[in-house]
């Protein structure tokens, strides 16, 4: 902002340039002030930048939670995986828990891939979903991702190599 303030102070203050009507200049005033704005832009490149990237507070909110969100995870993954690659937390009341967990131990056998298994009846289990912030299950978690629903057989194999 400073910069464009700068400028127009520039246009402004500059010889015969107060009485120029900006949008209509003479083809000597249209090339002098392309030096000059060259010239702005080769000393502060980042102007460029921040008027092609401004800020976006909504964008950086959701980095911001994404990113807490990784550390979460990161934080946990001694309890939640505990050296396996891949964890499943499944519970009562649940349709597709007993097709996921079946499923991800025929697939994790076939593929070598070493699992476990939260249910969460077991309040230590229940515990690391709330602190996920989890309440739909089935629901599968990896180094830094976490995987809502049933993820179909043909598909799982993709997040095990």
């Amino acid at each position: 902002m400073r910069n464009v303030l700068m400028l127009a102070a520039f246009l402004a203050a500059g010889p015969g340039w107060a009485e120029t009507d900006i949008f209509n200049l003479t083809a000597a005033e249209r090339a002098a002030f392309r030096a000059e704005v060259r010239a702005l832009l080769l000393v502060e490149p980042q102007i460029v930048d921040r008027a092609l990237n401004p800020p976006n507070p909504a964008a950086q909110e959701i980095r911001q939670e994404i990113d807490d969100d990784l550390r979460l995870l990161q934080a946990l993954a001694p309890e939640i995986l505990g050296g396996r690659q891949i964890a499943l937390f499944i519970g009562a009341d649940c349709a597709e828990c007993a097709r996921a967990a079946d499923e991800l131990e025929a697939v994790s056998k076939d593929y070598g891939a070493e699992f476990i298994l939260h249910d969460t009846r077991d309040p230590a289990s229940a515990a690391l979903a709330d602190r996920l912030g989890m309440t739909d299950l089935p629901f599968y978690v990896l180094p830094g991702m976490i995987l809502r629903g049933h993820i179909p057989a043909v598909v799982l194999p993709r997040y095990l190599d």
